[in-house]
């Protein structure tokens, strides 16, 4: 009744299917997750109207304490966005509103969806910086609350780097809930905070000038040369790129629409690039790389999407990988980029056809960094603890997403997080059970 007091009766749902589908995420991804998370679901999803009733749901959970979740568009991968205690999920679908553009900034309500903003940017020559694989139906908040780099992160590094993030509204979860403004620079413990510190209302990204981007597919017979390629493109500064994949075959044979023409040669291994050169630049750097152009699409002349490469990297990768098969899941990677050739022979020598690379350079702190969403035949968790154990062992940093305890990951929370969850949500009522407990670890 509190509830239907603030955002009405049509703006609130409680049937039992309805809680069931809004209340996963991508969590499939994984089959350890799979038993842990079905079940889970709130007990109610409220989709606040405007940012009054919001503020008004969360002051009324807090008064109550009452668990609450916010939640985007559940693009999320590791059960970060799944209610573990019940309580209220708060969907940010119709806080949509664009509330500022520049040639440098675009400011949005937190459900709206990133490529709207793509959208909105080309009309004065500008584009996202940095943006997810599920840029047409990801949202802003649910982006940089989940996310942590993507396409344009080979160019412009993580989310939480080179001032991406421009500012930030966060509600607090009291009674009253309070709004801050924040700005770059004081958004540590809201940038990838997975819904546990704050509830992020809005957010403001940095643009870049627009690029007319070409898209290319060099294939290779030998993965070292893939990999040093890719390398070697991301390192040169004189070109422009938004994206440098690689795929160890048979990782591209997954993407069957692709398949369908001569992008995907068999047997091949390959790199996605996008860059701002022409074919004319490109084919000869190809080949002094070692590889062959299969595939090249021309930049849009008519500002529609149209096909793109990006569909199938960073986590599409491992979507198009578990449609061809089922018993495939994945990695999260940091490899030591001066090592990257020996940490994966050393990897497949111990873990021989169990494992098939997929990188996405990037940058990071300055320098070129190799990421992997590493394909991986899953056998038993016993066994996938065992790759994750032994990558560490040689200096692979793995980001599990094979547990909903995102404190695991000792990569993104420290102290400074803590501070702020109990800065802003003092009660621990934000997406409670997500967090080991000292005890626990």
């Amino acid at each position: 009744m509190a509830l239907t007091s603030i955002v009405g009766a049509e703006s609130i749902t409680t049937l039992p299917d309805k809680l069931a589908s809004g209340s996963k995420d991508c969590y499939h991804f994984s089959p350890v997750l799979i038993p842990q998370l079905d079940g889970k679901s709130a007990e109610a999803i409220v989709y606040p109207n405007n940012q009054n009733e919001l503020q008004k749901v969360l002051s009324l959970a807090a008064r109550e304490k009452i668990p609450l979740v916010p939640r985007g568009a559940g693009t999320g991968n590791y059960g970060q966005g799944v209610p573990l205690n019940g309580g209220i999920m708060v969907n940010t679908r119709n806080l949509d509103n664009l509330l500022s553009l520049s040639t440098t900034s675009a400011r949005v309500e937190a459900g709206h969806i990133l490529y709207k903003i793509e959208e909105a940017a080309a009309q004065v020559d500008s584009e996202l910086r940095l943006f997810p694989s599920t840029v047409p139906t990801s949202s802003s908040a649910g982006f940089i609350a989940g996310g942590s780099g993507g396409i344009g992160s080979v160019e412009w590094g993580m989310l939480w780097e080179n001032d991406n993030i421009l500012g930030a509204t966060i509600y607090t979860l009291d009674d009253p809930s309070e709004r801050v403004e924040l700005v770059a620079g004081e958004l540590e413990g809201v940038l990838h905070n997975c819904g546990l510190t704050a509830f992020i209302s809005e957010v403001e990204f940095a643009l870049a000038p627009r690029t007319s981007w070409h898209q290319y597919v060099f294939a290779f017979d030998d993965l070292k040369l893939a990999l040093s390629a890719g390398e070697a493109l991301a390192r040169d500064p004189n070109i422009r790129k938004r994206l440098i994949t690689a795929f160890e075959w048979p990782i591209p044979s997954y993407f069957k629409p692709l398949r369908r023409g001569a992008a995907i040669p068999e047997s091949k291994h390959v790199l996605f690039v996008y860059t701002d050169q022409p074919p004319e630049i490109i084919e000869g750097l190809s080949s002094a790389l070692g590889g062959t152009v299969t595939f090249h699409q021309a930049p849009s002349q008519d500002g529609g999407r149209g096909r793109q490469l990006y569909d199938y990297t960073w986590n599409h990768t491992t979507q198009w990988a578990m449609k061809a098969d089922h018993e495939l899941t994945y990695l999260q990677d940091r490899f030591d980029i001066n090592r990257l050739q020996d940490q994966i022979e050393e990897r497949k020598k111990a873990f021989p056809g169990e494992v098939f690379e997929h990188i996405e350079f990037i940058r990071s702190k300055g320098d070129v960094q190799a990421g992997g969403l590493t394909i991986v035949k899953f056998t038993s968790p016993d066994r996938l603890n065992e790759l994750i154990e032994f990558s560490e062992e040689i200096g692979i940093s793995v980001a599990n997403p094979h547990t909903y305890f995102l404190n695991d990951d000792s990569r993104w929370y420290g102290e400074g997080f803590h501070a702020k969850k109990q800065q802003y949500d003092r009660l621990g009522l934000l997406n409670p059970g997500h967090l080991r407990s000292a005890s626990e670890k």
